[in-house]
């Protein structure tokens, strides 16, 4: 029995279809996955450098903001300690000088427990300087350590003499005073005698005072006898009475004056007045 005509082309097609797709499925197969290899970037040992100097030229062109973005590109670029605790300082003082306390406070604190003596780098107001002081003197406090007080200096003058045999050293006494002290008479120049001289003051003013008014009293008196009418005549003779009056009380003053500064000059000289008395001590 024969195939058909028809059915043999049939089978030519599909047979041609099929070895036409088979090269298509095998490129549409998933290919097996490979592992993709990352590639580091070295970090440079200059960029650290170049980082934090440009922050620390941005904060002195007063550029804050910026200087505070590069110090954080600093920060994850640091290799060491030494690092970390400069740009924590520097972020500190940077934020400080932005307003932002709290973050101030924040990055000395973080410089201040990688490094307790940190110092910091440039000159700052005195309230960030306090800031900072306060900050280490809380971080120590944490630690349980605390800033070592400074040591007694030695006596240069007073060498300690260590004894043989004796453990502790032997201090030796200290130097005795001088045998003789001059007195205070004899160091001090004797004052002047001030009570006589007030006297005679007092004497030579009132004294003054009183040929004044008896010259103005004369005078009143020497109009008073050349008045034409009686008014004025007893006038100057009242101004004359007073006048001669004050005179001779101030005359009395004057006198009363010299009998004092006499009196006193005389009491101080004596050789019964009694000598002052000497503080020091004297050799026998």
């Amino acid at each position: 029995m024969k195939a058909s005509p028809f059915r043999t082309e049939s089978a030519r097609v599909l047979a041609l279809c099929l070895m036409a797709c088979l090269p298509a499925l095998a490129s549409a197969a998933p290919a097996p996955a490979r592992k993709a290899r990352v590639r580091k970037t070295p970090v440079r040992k200059d960029d650290f450098e170049a980082s934090f100097a440009a922050a620390v030229r941005l904060y002195d062109n007063l550029e804050y903001e910026r200087a505070l973005e590069q110090l954080s590109r600093a920060n994850a670029l640091t290799r060491n300690t030494e690092q970390e605790v400069a740009v924590a300082l520097y972020q500190g003082i940077v934020q400080a000088e932005l307003g932002d306390r709290v973050q101030s406070l924040a990055s000395f604190r973080t410089a201040l427990y990688l490094q307790p003596d940190a110092k910091l780098p440039v000159q700052v107001s005195p309230k960030v300087e306090r800031d900072f002081e306060e900050v280490r003197q809380s971080v120590l406090n944490d630690l349980g350590t605390s800033e070592p007080s400074p040591q007694p200096q030695a006596q240069a003058d007073r060498p300690v003499a260590q004894s043989p045999g004796l453990d502790s050293p032997v201090v030796p006494p200290p130097q005795q005073p001088p045998a003789f002290v001059p007195s205070v008479s004899e160091e001090q120049p004797s004052s002047p005698r001030v009570l006589p001289l007030a006297f005679l003051g007092v004497g030579a003013v009132a004294g003054g005072a009183a040929g004044f008014f008896g010259l103005q009293s004369a005078t009143n008196l020497s109009f008073a006898r050349d008045a034409a009418f009686y008014d004025e005549r007893v006038t100057h003779l009242r101004s004359a009475k007073n006048q001669a009056f004050v005179a001779n009380i101030l005359f009395g003053t004057a006198s009363a004056a010299a009998l004092g500064a006499l009196a006193t000059f005389l009491i101080a000289g004596s050789p019964s007045a009694p000598a002052p008395a000497s503080t020091g001590g004297g050799s026998p």
